[in-house]
């Protein structure tokens, strides 16, 4: 069987993975059962089964602390993480035998990658497999915003029956820096809902773009049109930030945003400082600068009324995890492909 890459436009379903296809020419040069590997977060149960019934070592341990890791590490040749789990130089090192890393999700934030490369240790990812999971809950965290529904939802709660008047999204600009798959669904959606769609990107891709009948713009041009921003860029290795305080007060008057990305991108000590004078409207994010938060300001921030956390929940849907697990699965065998013929 044929198996192709992963296309900007396909849907999830478009994507099939077909696991004989890869694993015939690894079991030819290796055994796999001589493979052994380490889980160590929660994942979908398809991708432990799958590697068992393909004649890996499976230990599941997703719970392991720092401390067991470092103790057991050295034991294993595929060590898979999701997010919980810190792949930090001192785990690496201890990794003797280790040959692959598999983050069973999109970001490598939580691996040093650098130092994993320079060990030639490969890094496989689950790259597209929970796109429209994130695209709908960036839509999700700005209707939620306009419409104030948790603010409400809570007052409701507390016994406090009081209407409060919010705004649609038809209409409104939405201004997306990075416009990537995740940043492309988004858009899809909310042009769908009536709105215009301004995009900042270091690659233009002008086809994708007209497709949904918007526009690149510059960052400054975007953050001073856009009603509600969507950060959805990528952070690579030593990004500064993009929304300092100077481009917080080039914003819109009451602009929303919604982070999905990466908090590094704002500074949070000066967003909160804006959000409590009203220049930015209310602030979504799946994502923190601590998980979970651990300065002052932060707890600050993530109590205020108009704004809207989530425990990093992007890629937490039953179908989301499904793909994560096939994909990050296909692309483990295809790289043991290419190591091993």
């Amino acid at each position: 069987m044929f198996l192709r890459p992963f296309r900007r436009n396909d849907s999830p379903r478009d994507h099939y993975y077909y696991i004989k296809f890869i694993t015939q020419p690894i079991v030819s040069e290796r055994k796999l059962k001589d493979m052994k590997v380490l889980i160590c977060d929660p994942v979908d149960a398809q991708m432990k089964r799958t590697l068992i019934d393909h004649q890996f070592s499976v230990d599941y341990m997703p719970e392991i602390d720092d401390k067991q890791l470092k103790s057991t590490i050295g034991n294993y040749n595929i060590v898979v993480v999701r997010s919980r789990t810190k792949l930090t130089r001192d785990i690496i090192h201890l990794g003797k035998n280790l040959e692959i890393i598999a983050r069973a999700g999109i970001g490598t934030d939580n691996i040093d990658v650098k130092y994993a490369l320079e060990k030639n240790i490969e890094i496989v990812t689950a790259a597209g497999s929970s796109i429209s999971s994130v695209a709908e809950l960036n839509v999700a965290l700005a209707i939620d915003l306009a419409r104030k529904i948790t603010l409400l939802n809570g007052k409701a709660r507390e016994g406090v029956w009081k209407k409060e008047t919010g705004i649609e999204l038809w209409g409104k600009t939405a201004g997306i820096i990075g416009f990537g798959r995740i940043g492309y669904a988004t858009s899809k959606i909310l042009v769908a809902m009536g709105m215009k769609i301004l995009a900042y990107d270091i690659y233009h891709n002008e086809q994708s773009m007209n497709e949904i009948g918007g526009q690149f713009v510059n960052l400054d041009r975007l953050l001073n049109e856009s009603d509600f921003l969507f950060v959805l860029a990528t952070l690579s290795d030593g990004a500064e930030k993009l929304i300092s305080d100077e481009q917080l007060n080039m914003a819109k008057e009451g602009t929303f945003i919604i982070n999905t990305s990466r908090a590094e991108f704002i500074d949070g000590k000066s967003l909160l400082d804006h959000l409590k004078t009203g220049a930015i409207g209310g602030y979504a994010s799946d994502v923190l600068w601590n998980e979970p938060p651990k300065e002052e300001w932060e707890k600050e921030l993530i109590n205020s009324k108009n704004v809207i956390i989530t425990p990093h929940i992007g890629a937490q849907t039953v179908e989301a995890q499904k793909r994560v697990a096939e994909y990050t699965i296909e692309n483990l065998f295809k790289r043991i492909g290419e190591m091993t013929l």
